[in-house]
């Protein structure tokens, strides 16, 4: 089992683009089933919960590819393409 405070502290990463997204400042979750709906991000550098400056992103439970030590791997969004890359 793994604690919301360590969710928290992980960051998240898109597997399709390989961007990071951010940390974790607010997770949905259903009472009832006692379960994991939704997690909210605010952006690249916004660990803190007065931190509101980033854009926000909202991922659900079943985009999560992996929860690793230090980070969280999802699936979301379309897969980067060779016209975006500066090179």
């Amino acid at each position: 089992m793994i604690r919301v405070s360590d969710i928290m502290e992980k960051e998240v990463i898109n597997v399709k683009n390989g961007k990071r997204l951010g940390y974790i400042t607010d997770i949905d979750m259903d009472v009832y089933e006692g379960k994991i709906v939704s997690f909210t991000i605010y952006g690249d550098d916004s660990r803190s919960f007065f931190s509101r400056g980033g854009a926000e992103e909202v991922i659900f439970w079943h985009d999560i590819l992996k929860i690793g030590c230090d980070t969280i791997i999802v699936n979301i969004g379309s897969e980067l393409s060779l016209d975006e890359l500066e090179i």
